[in-house]
């Protein structure tokens, strides 16, 4: 019964850890686009990839010891896109002053 009551904490952690990867990918979006090079958009790509599992992953260990459960999955992902739709057409115009210049 404990379990249960621990599920909403465990679901605002996962949130919280799907915000923090909507800003790391928000910032990374800023450098993918400002490089015109073919190789740095795969890099930063597969920087994002490699921190998405970390995150993901640490979370999961502190939310509940590493059990994957649908909820916590389906809290990770709407705290992404909270993020990224709250502060995407910001980083959208900062990208846009960095090309003009």
């Amino acid at each position: 019964m404990i379990d249960v009551f621990a599920q909403p904490y465990e679901a605002l952690l996962l949130f919280h850890g799907g915000a923090v990867t909507g800003i790391v990918y928000l910032l990374l979006r800023c450098f993918r686009n400002a490089t015109e090079s073919r190789i740095l958009t795969h890099v930063y790509d597969a920087l994002f990839v490699l921190i998405l599992f970390a995150v993901l992953s640490g979370y999961l260990y502190l939310a509940n010891y590493g059990t994957v459960r649908g909820f916590l999955i389906v809290a990770f992902i709407l705290g992404f896109v909270a993020v990224y739709t709250v502060f995407g057409p910001l980083f959208a115009r900062i990208i846009q002053k960095i090309r003009k210049k």
